[in-house]
């Protein structure tokens, strides 16, 4: 090794022993002054520590350093736009400051540097004037002596970094020669004084940086351009879903929908979905789930290794929509390839397109898939169950569910509003894994609060424990909260009271803002009408044009005959005691009125015959035929009964030959489908008890009432004489029938000597009769609806003001399947019998272009139909060409919903459900967002029906004081308190006829929940939905274009804008490890704070600026 006088080695290049670092601290120890050019100063490679430095410094400053900036110099262009040398340094140092990993030891050289540089021991100039590239260490020993060297330097090409001192292959050269070292100080000298001082910029940067203990400063980051910074910010505003969601699914006020119920899922493990019929609830949720099964969302299941598993529990019949909307469309080819156990990529317009399916059980009401990705690997499994089998569940299934999947999909939520019933019990049984790790739920539901408060804070607590943990980590005392609301309304129902009034007032409007709008994604058709009026949909301004509504009172169409059969059922169907109901052993429904007193016993029990009674009340609004075929079913049922009763009574001898018999009967009258449908819809009471023992007790009832006095019954005697009394009912049941059946034959046309009939209703397992469609005399429903759509040449006054449809698309919807066939085989006969008055209703290949779609009908078929129906809104121009367009299609409920039918002119409600948000449905499938056309709306309206429907509702009035709770809270058609008549009920039933869709769906939300829903959408919100608009529609942004920011981390990051002098931050707020909210702030010139929406990130490429501005505002 070559070494000079002072023992250092002439070359240095960081191999052993010839490691710079050692070199700059040995001569630092013996020198006067020292002087550094260097091409950057990397602060975080400073390695010096007070002991490298002499004792006692004689020269201030000590160390002088000139750096350059050679890592970002401005280009030409940068330049002339005013680039600023001095502010990109400072910005790039606090980068490199903030990015690097300081060790304990490092932070003690940064303090050292710090303190040297403060009191003036090191001080540092910047040279702006060119690139500074060279890289120089003089070291000064101010010898005295005329010939001898005034020190050493080193020059070469080690950076003043710590790889550039210690590691990186460098090449230096020492200097001694007394006129080399002169000259380099000379040169150092004339650098020193063309630069520009840097010393106090240094001091701020080391402190701006945070690195310090102590230091007052958060890390603020990497500077980026505005515009990534705008992507990067939008990005992670809605967690990635800029552009991943497509436009041809989801409309964007749906994808702020969706990106505000995977916040609320992430924090409270669960979401109630709430928006107004029609505004696409279900395809949100979809998207959720989609999303999961994707992988988005890691952190919902219990780790890593573990598939994404989701269990949607649905009423049975809106399955199908839902295997729809996220398995696809299933034809007769595809169901047999997925029976044999195949995977395969079913064609769908939804959701999970491009994965493979594979079921794994199959049934109608539980139904299993596996998904898989393009490589064969599982991603993980949707499951479809029935509400009646899941409330039927026992604990050791649940438990099993709780494992087995990660998130639950509730649809109709509000079913489960009531906490004493088995649903909301297994329910919260899923809350839950074994290890405590939560599972998450979407909760689905147009009416979250129907009878009272209670119903959402029952809804609330399926996914939240006792505790309440998550509202407390918030701090929002929600049991308080809630009971003041209730113990105020109990107030105000004793006492009318202003102050309570305003009390109440006030407590509504927290629940409101600290707990619904906290897990609630609630938005009504009228606010977003009134509040997106200027926005856009898919580039289009948007629309909400409401129908033009007509009620059509068919009355004028009423035959004699018809009017007697009316009355003769008014009459008489009080009277049928549907006594074979008796041996379900479920006899009782449970309904729960709202009470003033906790302590009273609110709940009401309704004998399950009750509500056959109002079952046909309703049906008979639906039609002729609708009524004949429930009658004639429970007739059938009551046949059976009655016979095996009638004949067997001696032969039962004991209880087990009894069991024996009743179940016989109830096997042959088929019932299971009856209980099924009763379950669902209804709570029953059942206890602990065995249905048979129920079945005892009711007998021994009835065996009270005859018993002769003074005269001894055995057990066995006691059960004759109920079966005896039971015998006798079913017997006056079935002669009242029999009468109402007879009236109903004569109103039949023939043909031949027979009942003239168009075919039959495809009879199901559960049917035990075949029932003909038959003809009726002059039915005023048809006679009505054929001069609606008739020739208009020969429309009848009769019909009013009521618009014709002749020629225009319709779409016919009713309550009942027997009432769907009943039209569509009747307008098919009149089609074909008068052809040359409806030739628009048959193609040229002498197709009838009538549709019916039940929900019966097989998922493939029903698609085929909508296609045809509606080809412009459903791709469908393959269909029409193959099997001829469709201008009426006629369906049951099971087309209210999730589908698109806007092609369609009008929409008929050939029975008026008493629930308005059924026809807002009904009327959404055709009047969609952004449709711009007129759609007319014609509501069938019953007249002497009602008189029926009133009979009934009056007898029950008799038993339970609010009687809404019996018809549904949502209907609104009645108030507790009011009176039953013809009169009240009958203008209602006009009044919600007459109601536009906006109206009509105000007029559904009850007066409670009301005062919760939003005066308006929030201005987060509806700033949201613009940016979206402007992102893909302005900008034109695409997946792609996002790609750049998908591996940005976590930041922080900053940029400088033109304009307002503001800072603008993004401030994630959190209670321990939990995130509670995000807020974006503003701050003034003046110091005021405001909070700003995301249409701020705007201004990142709106006012960009590529010239850094000051950094010290934006710190401090």
């Amino acid at each position: 090794m070559n070494e000079n006088n002072n023992g250092t080695p002439d070359i240095i290049d960081n191999s052993l022993g010839r490691e710079l670092v050692e070199v700059l601290k040995d001569q630092l120890k013996k020198s006067k002054e020292a002087k550094f050019a260097i091409g950057y100063f990397f602060l975080s490679g400073f390695s010096l520590l007070k002991g490298d430095f002499p004792d006692n410094f004689n020269h201030t400053p000590f160390l002088k350093i000139v750096m350059g900036n050679e890592t970002t110099y401005p280009t030409k262009e940068e330049l002339v736009a005013g680039y600023n040398l001095r502010e990109s340094l400072k910005q790039k140092m606090i980068e490199d400051l903030q990015k690097a990993k300081i060790s304990e030891e490092r932070k003690d050289q940064l303090k050292t540097l710090r303190e040297f540089i403060a009191n003036n021991i090191i001080n540092v100039k910047l040279f702006d004037k060119s690139r500074l590239h060279a890289k120089l260490y003089l070291f000064l020993t101010n010898s005295g002596e005329k010939y001898s060297s005034p020190g050493l330097a080193v020059v070469g090409s080690s950076n003043f970094t710590a790889e550039g001192l210690t590691k990186n292959k460098e090449l230096n050269v020492l200097l001694t020669s007394r006129k080399d070292v002169l000259y380099l100080n000379e040169w150092f000298d004339e650098l020193w004084g063309e630069s520009i001082d840097f010393r106090e910029d240094l001091l701020k940067i080391i402190d701006y940086s945070g690195v310090l203990p102590g230091s007052p400063y958060s890390k603020i980051g990497s500077l980026v351009d505005p515009q990534r910074l705008f992507k990067y910010l939008v990005y992670n505003w809605f967690e990635g879903r800029v552009i991943d969601l497509k436009r041809d699914i989801l409309m964007e006020f749906q994808v702020v929908g969706v990106v505000n119920a995977v916040n609320i899922v992430n924090f409270y493990h669960g979401v109630i979905l709430a928006d107004s019929v029609g505004l696409g609830k279900s395809f949100m949720a979809s998207a959720v789930i989609q999303e999961f099964l994707q992988g988005k969302h890691p952190t919902w299941t219990v780790n890593n290794e573990k598939r994404p598993a989701v269990l949607l529990i649905l009423p049975p019949s809106i399955i199908s929509q839902w295997e729809e909307l996220l398995i696809g469309r299933i034809d007769e080819k595809i169901k047999d390839r997925l029976l044999s156990g195949e995977k395969i990529k079913i064609p769908s317009d939804y959701f999970l397109k491009d994965e493979f399916k594979r079921l794994l059980k199959n049934s109608n009401n539980n139904k299993v898939y596996e998904l898989y990705d393009n490589n064969g690997e599982v991603l993980g499994k949707i499951a479809f169950l029935s509400l009646g089998i899941f409330q039927n569940l026992k604990e050791n299934e649940l438990k099993m569910f709780a494992e087995e999947y990660d998130l639950f999909v509730i649809d109709e939520v509000h079913k489960y509003r009531n906490k004493n019933t088995n649903r909301w019990k297994n329910a919260r049984k899923l809350q839950k894994k074994n290890g405590g790790f939560p599972n998450k739920f979407l909760l689905l539901t147009a009416t979250p609060l129907n009878n009272s408060i209670n119903d959402i804070f029952n809804i609330i607590r399926i996914f939240t424990d006792d505790t309440f943990a998550s509202f407390r980590i918030k701090g929002i005392p929600i049991t308080d909260l809630i009971k003041k609301y209730k113990d105020l309304k109990r107030e105000l129902e004793k006492k009318d009271d202003d102050n309570i009034r305003k009390n109440l007032k006030k407590t509504a409007a927290d629940i409101k803002q600290k707990i619904l709008d906290e897990i609630m994604v609630l938005r009504t058709r009228k606010y977003i009408k009134e509040q997106f009026k200027n926005l856009k949909v898919n580039g289009r301004p948007l629309v909400f044009k409401d129908p033009i509504p007509y009620s059509l009172d068919y009355s004028p169409f009423y035959t004699r005959d018809y009017g007697a059969l009316v009355s003769l059922i008014e009459k008489s169907l009080n009277k049928i005691l549907f006594e074979y109901t008796k041996l379900y052993g479920t006899r009782f429904v449970v309904f729960e009125e709202e009470g003033i007193d906790e302590s009273e016993n609110n709940k009401r029990l309704i004998e399950v015959a009750d509500l056959f009674k109002l079952l046909l009340g309703k049906r008979l609004e639906s039609g002729i035929y609708p009524f004949e075929t429930t009658l004639r079913r429970i007739y059938e049922k009551e046949k059976i009964f009655y016979r095996i009763f009638k004949t067997q009574i001696d032969d039962i001898l004991d209880e087990g030959i009894l069991r024996e018999l009743i179940k016989n009967a109830l096997q042959k009258a088929k019932i299971k489908k009856e209980l099924e449908e009763i379950y669902n819809e209804y709570d029953v009471e059942e206890g602990e008890e065995d249905w048979f023992d129920r079945v005892v007790k009711i007998l021994f009832d009835y065996a009270e009432d005859l018993k002769e006095n003074g005269k001894q019954y055995d057990d066995m005697e006691l059960l004759k004489l109920g079966i005896k009394k039971v015998v006798d009912n079913l017997e006056s049941d079935l002669k009242i029938m029999d009468e109402i059946l007879s009236k109903l034959d004569k109103l039949k046309e023939k043909e031949g000597g027979s009942y003239r009939t168009l075919g039959k209703i495809p009879k199901s397992e559960e049917d035990i009769i075949d029932i003909p469609i038959f003809c009726y005399h002059n039915d005023p429903k048809i006679s009505a609806l054929k001069q609606v759509i008739g020739n208009p040449s020969f429309k009848s006054e009769k019909l009013g003001d009521v618009a014709s449809l002749n020629g225009k698309k319709i779409a016919v919807f009713t309550q009942y399947k027997d009432t769907a066939y009943y039209i569509y085989n009747n307008l098919v006969d009149w089609v074909e019998r008068e052809i040359d008055l409806h030739t628009w209703l048959k193609d040229k290949g002498d197709r009838i272009k009538i549709g019916l779609v039940t929900g019966d009908t097989e998922t493939s078929t029903k698609i085929n139909y909508i296609r045809r129906f509606a080809p412009y809104a459903n791709n469908g121009s393959e269909e029409v060409n193959r099997f001829g367009e469709i201008e009426i299609l006629i369906s049951t409920d099971a087309l209210s919903e999730g589908v698109n039918l806007q092609d369609a002119d009008a929409v008929i409600n050939y029975d008026l459900p008493w629930n308005p948000m059924i026809i807002v449905q009904r009327v959404g499938r055709v009047n969609r967002i952004g449709n711009e056309k007129d759609v007319y709306v014609i509501n069938y309206i019953p007249s002497d029906e009602i008189e029926v429907v009133v009979g009934v509702l009056k007898k029950l009035k008799e038993k339970i004081r609010d009687i809404t709770l019996v018809v549904g809270k949502e209907t609104r058609i009645l108030s507790p308190e009011e009176e039953i008549n013809v009169e009240t009920f009958g203008e209602k039933i006009k009044d919600i006829s007459k109601l536009s869709i906006t109206d009509l769906e105000q007029y559904g939300i009850s007066e409670d929940f009301k005062q919760f829903i939003p005066e308006g959408i929030p201005q987060e919100q509806l700033d949201e939905y613009k940016l979206l608009n402007i992102i893909q529609y302005e900008l034109g942004y695409k997946k792609e274009d996002f790609e750049e920011v998908n591996d940005m981390g976590e930041g922080p990051y900053y940029s400088f804008i033109g304009g307002k002098d503001k800072i603008v931050s993004i401030y994630e707020f959190y209670r321990g490890k939990y995130k509670i909210m995000k807020k974006i702030l503003s701050i003034e010139s003046n110091g005021e704070t405001n909070h700003e929406t995301p249409l701020v990130f705007l201004d990142l490429i709106q006012r960009r600026e590529k010239a850094p501005q000051k950094i010290e505002r934006a710190i401090e």
